[in-house]
This record gives C-alpha cells, sequence and structure tokens, in this order.
C-alpha cells in the first residue's frame, strides 16, 4: 500500500500544477491549512478531480468542529462540487454526510446535479433555494444560481418578452476618478464630454462626497470618504447614484465605442434594468444601467453597506463590487421564483453584448499604484 505523501505526490505530478507540487514540496499536505492550500491552488486553476481530492484530505483533517476555519461543511460542499464540475458523481455517503452539518448545502450540491446531470433545471433550482444566504455575496453559488436561471424560461431573463417599463433607464452616463486623473484618464472624459454633452456626469472625491452628503447624509458621505480603496470608494458611489437618479454607470478605463452605439443602447433598453455578464457570470458593476429606486440595484447598495460594517475585510469584488449585484440578482430571481412571478423588468446580455457598447483600453496606471485586487 502507498503511503500517503507518495499518493499526494503521484497527483500533483501528474496534472502537472507546478504550483501546487512547489507549495507541497514546501509545505506538506499534513494539517487543515496546507491540505486547503494546495485544494484551492488547484481548483483555481481547473484542475478540479484533483481539488476535489485534496478537499476530502483537509476535510479528513479538520477536528468537526464549528469553531474550526474552514468549516467542515465548507470543505465538504467543494469537494463535492469539484467532483459535479469533473463529471462525476457525488458518493451518496458524502451527501448525506454533508446534509448532517447543513442540509441546505446538500441541497445545493443536488440541485447543482440534477440540473447539470439530468438537465432537470428547474427541480435544481428548487433544490438549491435561497443556499446562497449561507456564503458571502459573490461566491460561486451566486454566479451557478444565475447560469442555471438564464437557462429555465420561467424565471423571465429570456422570455424574449419585448414590453417596455413604464420606469425607463434615463439616458445619462456617470463616471468616478478620486483626485489627479492621469492624462489618459483626463482624456476619456473629455470623450464623453464631447460626446454626451449635458448627459455626462464626471465625479471626484469631492464632488462625490458632497452628492452623497446631500443625497442620503452625513453618514453615508464619511463611510465613503473612510474606505481604504478608492476602487471600494466609486463601487459605493455608482450603487447610490444610480438608486437615486437612475441612469448608466461607467467606469473611467472604459469607453462608449461611439454616439451610435449609445443611441443603440439607450433605445434598445427597455427594462428597468440592464445588466451584462462575463462568461463565468460574474455581472459587470462597471458598466450597467437602472431606473432610479430599482429593486436590484437598491438591494446590492444595501448588501454593500452591510458588507462595509460586518465583514470589512472581504476581498472588495465580494464586499461592493461584483458581488454585490450577483447577489441581488440572485435574490431577484429566488424570490421570481417563489411568486411565479418572471422577472419582467430585468435585461441581463452576455460579453458580446457589453463589448459592443464599450470598449476597453489600456491605461498605464493600473501598472503602477496599488490595486484594488490585494486591498
Amino acid at each position: 500500500m502507498s503511503s500517503p505523501d507518495s499518493t499526494y505526490v503521484n497527483i500533483l505530478h501528474s496534472c502537472h500544477d507546478h504550483q501546487a507540487v512547489a507549495y507541497y514540496e514546501k509545505h506538506g499536505a499534513s494539517t487543515v491549512e496546507h491540505a486547503f492550500a494546495i485544494a484551492n491552488i488547484l481548483h483555481i486553476h481547473s484542475k478540479v478531480l484533483e481539488a476535489s481530492y485534496f478537499y476530502r484530505v483537509a476535510f479528513d483533517l479538520h477536528g468537526k468542529t464549528q469553531t474550526e476555519f474552514p468549516l467542515p461543511q465548507s470543505l465538504l460542499q467543494v469537494r463535492l462540487l469539484c467532483l459535479l464540475k469533473s463529471s462525476n458523481v457525488p458518493p451518496p455517503e458524502e451527501l448525506e454526510e454533508l446534509a448532517t452539518y447543513s442540509p441546505a448545502l446538500a441541497n445545493y450540491i443536488r440541485g447543482i446535479q440534477i440540473a447539470w446531470q439530468d438537465g432537470k433545471v428547474g427541480q435544481g433550482l428548487d433544490l438549491i433555494g435561497n443556499a446562497f444566504e449561507i456564503f458571502h455575496s459573490g461566491e460561486e453559488i451566486d454566479r451557478l444560481y444565475l447560469e442555471l436561471a438564464l437557462r429555465y424560461p420561467p424565471v423571465g431573463l429570456r422570455s424574449g418578452e419585448d414590453i417596455a417599463s413604464p420606469n425607463p433607464i434615463p439616458p445619462h452616463l456617470y463616471m468616478y476618478w478620486d483626485r489627479d486623473p492621469p492624462e489618459e484618464i483626463r482624456d476619456n472624459i473629455r470623450y464623453h464630454q464631447e460626446l454626451l454633452g449635458t448627459r455626462f456626469t464626471i465625479f471626484d472625491r469631492e464632488s462625490a462626497s458632497k452628492w452623497l452628503y446631500d443625497h442620503y447624509g452625513k453618514e453615508i458621505s464619511e463611510i465613503f470618504r473612510k474606505v481604504r480603496h478608492p476602487a471600494e470608494g466609486a463601487d459605493l458611489l455608482r450603487l447610490y447614484v444610480i438608486m437615486a437618479n437612475g441612469g448608466w454607470w461607467l467606469d473611467a478605463d472604459l469607453r462608449i465605442r461611439s454616439l451610435e452605439a449609445w443611441k443603440k443602447l439607450t433605445t434598445g433598453s427597455i427594462k428597468e434594468c440592464h445588466l451584462f455578464t462575463t462568461h463565468n457570470y460574474v455581472l459587470h458593476n462597471d458598466f450597467f444601467g437602472a431606473a432610479p429606486s430599482n429593486a436590484i440595484v437598491s438591494n446590492a447598495a444595501m448588501m454593500a453597506l452591510v458588507n462595509t460594517f460586518e465583514h470589512c475585510g472581504l476581498y472588495i469584488a465580494f464586499k461592493t463590487g461584483p458581488g454585490v449585484l450577483n447577489r441581488a440578482v440572485s435574490r431577484a430571481i429566488y424570490n421570481a421564483l417563489q411568486s411565479h412571478r418572471p422577472l419582467c423588468d430585468l435585461q441581463i446580455d452576455d460579453q458580446h453584448r457589453f463589448h459592443e457598447t464599450v470598449e476597453e483600453y489600456e491605461v498605464s496606471y493600473k501598472h503602477l499604484g496599488s490595486s484594488w485586487h490585494s486591498a
């Protein structure tokens, strides 16, 4: 019988993941922390079958208490999800084991399984329910839930209905740069000022602080001014501006392709909220539009504020960024399914449609200052 160490080495070398091998050679896999770290590396690199193995190693090493992190149910849940991603069937006994810790997590895995492997998307969504509430906003469950909802017509996201909302998105574009924009950003601001005239508003830190003070009061304005990174402030501002005024938000390192593209967007967006998703179902918060007081944007703004207080160290993309839009949409989907009323006022387009309207361009500032990814 081979030793655990030789099994670990064989698995790691067989999947040719040099980072995972290097981590193992330095730290081994004899603790929950190290086995979990190796599993995460493999998972990030899409070596999902191998990742599932090391998540199980971490689970087996775990003391099974609810005070040791990651929690045992988290390890078992992600192991079974990785098995599904590798087109394998989760062992029934492990699903039952997961259910002893969390019936909701077990149903989440069962829901993904029945949707992916049996094609029963509606049943899968019903089983998943609102299990996403167990997780931080922006975690993978929100993306998988959206993926399934886009495949299930009763949700209403792909209904093909062309009924215009009585509360349309105002044709106004908003942008933000905190202070001292580099020349390439100044050029982009001028471009949009010339393109849209009075239908374009650019905020800096001072004007944004004043706007928040005037519209939402002293507390929100002070929270905005105290954020740990400018990207976090921009995240809060965009949600509160669109919630109050309606319109479109565009990050300062993106550009509307042309006046024709803008007109096509604003005349073609007939729903109350218009979002775009990446190829892996992360919702763009760098470009989106909504009418004033839209429920999804309002929910996202609430979630961003809750995260700012309750989970201040959370990764910014989950805390105030795209993750809060994904969570707000998850809640809207869940409620649509519960009430049997389709989401008629939400339009979600794909990455191709995103690029039809806006273009990304290389900006040097991203290679100079501190990145929000490390904040």
